[in-house]
């Protein structure tokens, strides 16, 4: 099985800003040691707990950090891009880092209006547009634009000698299908959702055209420990956070020790009662529950994602979870 992990650079109180750049740099060194595939940097805006606002600035300072482990964007949000932007940028990656770079594409805002709405100057971003500007930052980087279209003169620099793997994240059938129809890699986000179907990568693979191969994976939310009890309770923020997004209210990462004794109830009542939203237990539970997830919904990866203060305690159950599941 290869494992990745997505980072939303979660900032918690009693952290800086700087601090949390400073823990994903560790992070990403331990994955790397632990044999994780990929670390991914996810993409939100207007928003002061998470602190991936830049995930193709933040991937470089990763990149150069270590030497193995594969690096991306869970993803760019390509609405806020130009084509050449995000061709160029990533283009640059590869050139410094060679065929160590994902390209995650989403088709989200990762934020609110107001956000998109500065983003893009003002202009509206309707969703036929985003899957065109996708559909011509690929063509720009395969090389593969139509003879008549209006960019097809430009020049994509420094090098596409060595190109970034192409990924679309999504959370529906749909979305697979397009992501298999455009040969680009596919991404759910049952962290997200908190549910998947077992067809979607099935679909997925139904639209590739012949010849062409592709990638699956899933991304989970977890909480591991040596014990269940303690899972739970390192759980709480995440459930915090989804609790909070559910009743559009803003998101506040504090430890559960910071918590009232009835917060940290009904956070755990919480977990116990949608328990496929995050997978919480001890490290073979965890693994357990994950090696089951893969073999049910057909997918190719697993990417976890998690919401630990202490970057040594969240290294430590990944590194856990690795050596049960590789």
């Amino acid at each position: 099985m290869r494992l990745g992990v997505l980072e939303q650079l979660p900032l918690f109180e009693g952290y800086t800003p700087r601090q949390v750049f400073t823990d994903a740099v560790e992070l990403a060194q331990g994955l790397e040691e632990a044999g994780y595939h990929r670390l991914w940097i996810a993409e939100h805006h207007n928003n002061d707990r998470f602190m991936s606002t830049a995930p193709d600035l933040v991937m470089t300072h990763l990149l150069d950090a270590t030497s193995r482990i594969r690096i991306g964007s869970g993803g760019v949000m390509a609405m806020h891009y130009g084509s050449l932007q995000l061709a160029e940028r990533f283009a640059t990656m590869a050139t410094i880092f060679g065929d160590r770079v994902d390209m995650g594409l989403g088709r989200a805002p990762g934020g609110d209006m107001l956000s998109a709405l500065a983003l893009n100057q003002g202009r509206a971003i309707h969703p036929e547009m985003i899957n065109a500007l996708i559909e011509e930052t690929l063509g720009l980087m395969r090389g593969e634009l139509p003879a008549d279209h209006s960019y097809r003169s430009l020049q994509v620099g420094p090098s596409l000698e060595t190109l970034p793997q192409f990924w679309l994240l999504g959370s529906s059938g749909q979305s697979a299908a397009w992501a298999g129809d455009h040969r680009m890699h596919y991404a759910y986000a049952q962290f997200f959702t908190g549910r998947q179907s077992p067809s979607v990568a099935d679909r997925y693979r139904a639209h590739l055209p012949a010849g062409a191969s592709g990638l699956t994976l899933s991304a989970l939310s977890v909480s591991a420990a040596p014990t269940a009890r303690e899972a739970v309770h390192q759980a709480l923020p995440a459930a915090g956070a989804r609790v909070a997004l559910q009743h559009g209210l803003p998101v506040h990462f504090g430890s559960a020790d910071q918590m009232d004794a009835e917060t940290r109830e009904g956070l755990a009542s919480y977990l116990r009662t949608h328990s496929s939203e995050i997978i919480v237990g001890d490290y073979d539970q965890v693994a357990q529950r994950i090696t089951d997830f893969r073999a049910g919904h057909g997918v190719d990866e697993v990417m976890l994602i998690s919401y630990i203060a202490d970057v040594r305690t969240e290294i430590t159950m990944y590194r856990e979870l690795a050596s049960r599941l590789l």
